[in-house]
């Protein structure tokens, strides 16, 4: 019944949403590929998990679920509500996934530094949500996605707050029978209850094997997993102390996920050092700012940056591949994006969207927008300005860091350094709010992407290692251009420092924007 009203809503719009093809049931709910639109246009795919009610409780669920806030759960954005057939319905926006585990074990041959590695960000995303008193409670493969790179622990529907009653709340109908603890059936949850699963999952990575034998006799099963009659077959040695010390049937005794880690620490940091990248080169001097005098008393702040090498791209996504070394040269970039006020200085108008403020950033501008802006700024600078290279733009964002922002890896401090999705109040805002980079560059991240010189590829393969624009001499005009930073209206991760984004050079919107490049001055 649940699957038949899902696929009804397949291709129905729900508020900004489209939802383009059922995926699967789980969690009391139904899970969508998604795609976001604005202006007919889609600008992010999503999954959406959509649930036949709208009681308080459910909602207040969902609300928890986008508080949880880790690099190893599967990220909620937003809750929404809305109505079909006559059924009040309850949604949840998600980052969307690539596969999952369950679909990588199904393919065979995980090597054991793949186990280890999918083991420990398991471990890492149970470490946070046991330390937010919560239990997951449905732990399996078929619930640990894979987001480019990362795997994270998703579909929350069956966690719960530990509180002085959680040791006699019922479990009935809950989790998937195989991977649930001896306790569960006596109604006990406790952070314990996830090891056990975590332990059953590891015996099927190192096996390819399940620890009961039932015949597809479902109470058979329940019987095996009541009495803790487990069949375990030959376990390799490496993981055969993790494997016993999830499986201990005194949930007292079993192991937590940081003894988890713990275990596996000098493994990982083994083999972090043999898989580390090649470090960036430390620039030659400190960045050097001046500024260019506009009409009616506008300037133009810019920042001269050193010669120096970076890393340049990340393994997060194919379009981010391969990461890369660039040698760049020395060569000065706008301290922020233009505004709205220095492109009216320059071009004599204001196409912008958001005019409440004429330091905001200038958007609503295409590609050959910009272009035009910067043939004119050289004009009247008598400096030849242009829009940066991709590796540039790359390079100055990143200010010397190898992390996924230019502040580092957590997410959470993302709203003191960039204009976004979750604070923007869905607009932009006036450049240089937020906190800069290390080389004094405003607003790299978020508030509007920038457009960047070069043409589109989808990935680094054959990319100059110079710095100089990725630019195919046919048919120019109708190339994909590269976007970068996120803005205003995106999630955090489409503002990490490798993210590229593109679009044909003639399209404009109110996402959009830029900032200028020029030679250094002296050279």
């Amino acid at each position: 019944m649940l699957d038949q009203m899902m696929k009804m809503l397949e291709g129905q719009q729900i508020n900004s949403y489209r939802l383009n093809k059922f995926i699967g049931a789980g969690g009391f709910g139904g899970v969508f590929h998604a795609s976001e639109i604005v202006r007919n246009t889609s600008v992010q795919e999503v999954a959406i998990k959509v649930i036949p009610e709208s009681s308080d409780d459910k909602l207040i669920e969902l609300q928890n679920a986008r508080k949880l806030e880790h690099s190893n759960l599967i990220k909620a954005y937003s809750v929404g509500e809305f109505r079909f057939l006559n059924t009040e319905m309850l949604y949840l926006v998600m980052e969307l996934a690539q596969g999952s585990l369950e679909n990588h074990i199904q393919k065979g041959g995980l090597s054991s530094g793949e186990i280890k590695n999918i083991t420990a960000q398991v471990a890492q995303g149970l470490n946070y949500l046991h330390g937010q008193n919560k239990v997951h409670r449905d732990l399996k493969p078929g619930n640990i996605l894979r987001v480019n790179q990362q795997y994270k622990l998703a579909d929350f529907g069956l966690i719960r707050t530990l509180n002085n009653k959680s040791h006699t709340q019922t479990v009935h109908n809950s989790g998937t029978i195989i991977y649930m603890p001896p306790e569960a059936f006596k109604g006990d949850i406790s952070s314990a209850w996830d090891l056990w699963s975590l332990g059953i999952m590891l015996i099927e990575m190192t096996t390819n094997q399940l620890p009961y034998k039932f015949n597809n006799d479902i109470n058979q099963l329940m019987a095996k997993v009541m009495n803790c009659e487990l069949q375990i077959p030959s376990l390799p040695k490496e993981f055969k102390p993790i494997i016993e010390g999830c499986l201990q049937k005194d949930r007292k005794q079993r192991w937590t996920a940081q003894q988890v880690l713990n275990a596996l620490q000098p493994v990982q940091q083994a083999e972090a050092a043999v898989r580390m990248p090649v470090s960036p080169i430390p620039p030659i001097a400190s960045p050097t700012p001046f500024t260019e005098k506009l009409a009616n008393g506008i300037r133009l702040e810019m920042v001269s940056l050193p010669a120096g090498k970076f890393l340049m791209g990340s393994s997060d996504s194919d379009y981010e591949k391969p990461p890369h070394q660039v040698k760049v040269n020395s060569f000065a970039i706008g301290k922020y994006p233009i505004t709205q006020a220095q492109y009216q200085a320059v071009m004599g108008n204001n196409p912008s969207h958001f005019k409440n403020n004429p330091q905001n950033p200038v958007e609503n501008v295409s590609w050959n927008d910009a272009k035009a802006f910067c043939q004119k700024l050289s004009r009247i600078t008598g400096k030849t300005y242009r829009l940066p290279t991709e590796a540039e733009w790359e390079y100055a964002c990143r200010a010397g860091t190898t992390t996924r922002y230019y502040f580092g890896d957590d997410d959470n401090q993302l709203g003191d350094y960039a204009w976004g999705r979750e604070n923007s109040n869905n607009k932009t805002h006036p450049v240089g709010q937020k906190k800069p980079n290390a080389w004094g560059l405003h607003d790299m991240s978020g508030n509007v992407w920038e457009w960047c010189e070069d043409d589109w590829h989808d990935s680094y393969a054959g990319a100059p290692d110079d710095g100089t624009a990725w630019i195919d001499n046919d048919n120019r005009s109708q190339s994909l251009k590269c976007l970068r930073g996120g803005s205003w209206y995106y999630f955090p991760y489409y503002r990490r420092s490798a993210h590229r984004g593109r679009f044909i050079p003639v399209y404009l919107n109110f996402n959009f924007g830029f900032r200028v490049a020029c030679v250094s001055p002296g050279l």
